[in-house]
């Protein structure tokens, strides 16, 4: 008999941070409002609905929530090739857990992906509170 223990609400809280920065702060940088659209609609990086996920036990919750953190790392202090393994291995361990993330290091350190312009993004944060 195996014993699973259950994520805490903290972890969950934490995926889903993480979660929307990716979508609100990464992904700009690289991929267009359309992209990022399509991505939501394919479900990339969405928490899974059925509580027996690996994702949901506090193992899965942690692994999600580390190599979440590492790719975020990676990304945006712009690491060069050098990491790129690191990076798969964490792409992964995202799989293993039961989040889909289908992407490589290469479709980050692709040239078309540095001229995405991030100001007009309607996923990226925005610059000011208010709007008169």
């Amino acid at each position: 008999m195996k014993v699973v223990v259950a994520s805490t609400e903290e972890q969950g809280e934490r995926l889903e941070e993480l979660i929307q920065h990716f979508y609100s702060v990464v992904f700009p940088q690289y991929f267009d409002d359309n992209e990022i659209s399509e991505f939501i609609d394919l479900k990339i990086l969405q928490l899974p609905n059925q509580e027996d996920e690996p994702l949901f036990t506090l193992d899965g919750a942690f692994r999600a929530i580390c190599s979440m953190e590492v790719i975020m790392i990676i990304l945006e202090s712009n690491m060069n090739k050098k990491y790129t393994k690191l990076f798969n291995k964490n792409v992964e361990i995202l799989k293993e857990t039961g989040l889909f993330f289908p992407f490589t290091h290469r479709n980050f350190t692709s040239q078309k992906s540095k001229k995405v312009n991030t100001i007009f993004s309607m996923f990226s944060n925005s610059t000011n509170q208010l709007l008169m």
